[in-house]
């Protein structure tokens, strides 16, 4: 290890090296020499040292002002003490020692008592700049870095970003940002712990620095050599900058890498996860957005969409995309006032014993007509309840209105045996959801048979064991359970049973076009036939003429 006392002098004249050598070593230094400026050089590579006595006049190509120059333009001697010996008096000869780099200078004849006390204030003055130089990486490292992945961060991003956004415009050059967001990772994190969602985000990191280091020539040119084209932004975000980009698709070309590389399974200890897909937006400057606040919005926008989507897949950036974006920002505001505003409205389709053709039961449907906006489909704004998490209000408010809109048409006679309302996952999820069941049906008076919860497949795969906890729940209460639209999504039939569904809606894609189509007919046959096998009767959705009337009916469907 370098003695933390260690000089390096450099002087043409051996007599001049010996004199301060003896006094400095007498003081407890350790001392090395060098007998000219390019020696200087080499000896100072090769050992190092904690400060340097230079003399300025020294025959050859390289003076003592040359030599400090060129000291300074070494990564290590950048902060070094050089303290510079000379014969000069004049000021000239001073200022260009400092111009050269020179922390101090001291004249001959040398006061050796003061050298003595110059040099060891100097190190001092050393240690103390390289302790502020340390302090000073930790905490750019904190502000600039994310300590899990040791990937920039947001904020190094948007510099980095909005500095290579400049360089483009003077060069007239095209470049991408990526905006990625892990699918899966939620559900692992709630499932598995916090611990390895960690190690999760870690190795996504990793993967992703290993995507782009790929051979690809294109990938190559848009990696800068000290990797800050990739960022971690926080959660499971992640940015990927591709400056001078030839043309848009080329961005293409490095999200499809990236989506298969990160789909690949990943194994963590006695884990192994396939939720890992990504969901990619992409934005192109100067197109999609001038300024880094732009191209992040824009590409964290179209990230959303590919999520939207079904993730595992990118998008680029398009203007209807903020166009939808203000309306749902509109839709959002307005429907936080719909309720109280009495804009919401529930409306009830019948629904028909097949076999006598009677009216037997209802299904409550929510509709919103805004004053403003006209009315909006439950396609828009039942996903944005969903997301905004107003779901959880409006869904109590449309059961308490079913429930008792049903008692009030019971005590009217109406043979009414059913009336059924769609519960999203989030309700389920809901943390008191049967006892708020519970607690509804006891106020409105309605008895729990009449009652029937539709829930979609998606919603009991959403966390299976808490969704099976709560439907044992309600079916304790003594309401039925029914899934919407069934085969329109992922079932897993050795499930059905397990959650105690008491029937299953046929989705109306498969009724709609069953006279013509054989194939959405043997689906409704199997569908009826797998219900009625398991105990389950079966609702048809969507039927509009009496030739699919005549079909359910002759195939038993209830």
């Amino acid at each position: 290890m370098l003695d933390p006392s260690h000089l390096l002098i450099i002087d043409d004249n051996p007599l001049v090296r010996l004199l301060v050598a003896s006094a400095l070593q007498a003081a407890g230094l350790t001392i090395t020499e060098a007998a000219s400026g390019e020696a200087g050089l080499d000896l100072f590579a090769t050992t190092g040292a904690h400060a340097i006595l230079l003399d300025v006049m020294m025959p050859g190509d390289r003076n003592g002002f040359d030599t400090c120059v060129a000291l300074r333009n070494l990564p290590a001697g950048r902060h070094l003490p050089v303290l510079m010996m000379t014969g000069l008096e004049d000021m000239d000869s001073i200022n260009q020692a400092f111009e050269a780099g020179a922390t101090d200078f001291i004249t001959k004849p040398i006061n050796f008592p003061l050298l003595s006390h110059r040099v060891r204030y100097m190190l001092r003055a050393s240690c103390t700049t390289r302790h502020l130089l340390e302090s000073e990486q930790r905490l750019h490292q904190m502000a600039y870095f994310d300590h899990l992945t040791e990937l920039p961060n947001r904020q190094f991003f948007r510099e980095h970003l909005q500095h290579r956004i400049a360089l483009a415009q003077r060069k007239e050059m095209k470049l991408g940002v990526l905006f990625l967001d892990l699918d899966g990772f939620k559900r692992i994190s709630d499932t598995l712990g916090r611990h390895l969602g960690d190690r999760v985000l870690q190795a996504t990191g990793e993967r992703l620095r290993n995507s782009l280091r790929a051979s690809d020539a294109l990938i190559r040119s848009t990696l800068s050599q000290d990797g800050i084209s990739l960022a971690r932004l926080g959660g499971d975000e992640f940015t990927v900058l591709l400056p001078a980009l030839e043309g848009n698709d080329a961005a293409a070309v490095v999200a499809e890498r990236i989506r298969l590389i990160l789909g690949e399974p990943l194994i963590l200890g006695d884990h192994e996860l396939y939720t890992t897909t990504p969901s990619i937006g992409i934005a192109i400057f100067p197109e999609d957005g001038e300024t880094s606040e732009d191209l992040l919005k824009h590409a964290d926008l179209a990230m959303y969409y590919a999520k939207r989507g079904g993730g595992n897949q990118y998008r680029y950036f398009s203007v209807k995309m903020t166009e939808a974006a203000v309306r749902r920002l509109n839709l959002g505001n307005q429907l936080r006032k719909a309720i109280e505003r009495g804009e919401l409205a529930v409306h009830y389709q019948p629904q028909l014993d097949v076999a006598t053709g009677r009216f037997c039961a209802l299904e409550a449907l929510l509709r919103w007509r805004n004053p403003e906006l006209g009315p909006i489909t439950p396609a828009e704004f039942i996903p944005l309840a969903e997301e905004t998490g107003l779901i959880i209000t409006i869904g109590e408010w449309v059961l308490r209105q079913a429930c008792g809109q049903a008692v009030a048409w019971l005590s009217q006679g109406i043979a009414l045996t059913r009336i059924a309302v769609n519960v999203s996952a989030m309700q389920v999820l809901h943390k008191g959801f049967a006892a708020l069941v519970a607690s509804i049906l006891t106020e409105t008076g309605l008895a729990p048979r009449v009652l029937e919860l539709e829930l979609t497949e998606s919603a009991l795969i959403a966390d299976e064991a808490t969704v099976l906890e709560v439907l044992r729940a309600l079916k304790r209460i003594g309401v039925q359970l029914a899934i919407d639209d069934f085969g329109a999504g992922y079932s897993s039939l050795s499930r059905l049973k397990q959650f105690l569904i008491d029937r299953l809606k046929i989705d109306q894609s498969f009724v709609r076009d069953l006279e013509q189509d054989a194939n959405n007919a043997a689906i409704v046959v199997a569908v009826i036939a797998m219900a009625d096998s398991m105990g389950m009767e079966v609702t048809a959705e969507g039927v509009e003429t009496d030739v699919q009337q005549a079909f359910l009916k002759k195939k038993a469907c209830n």
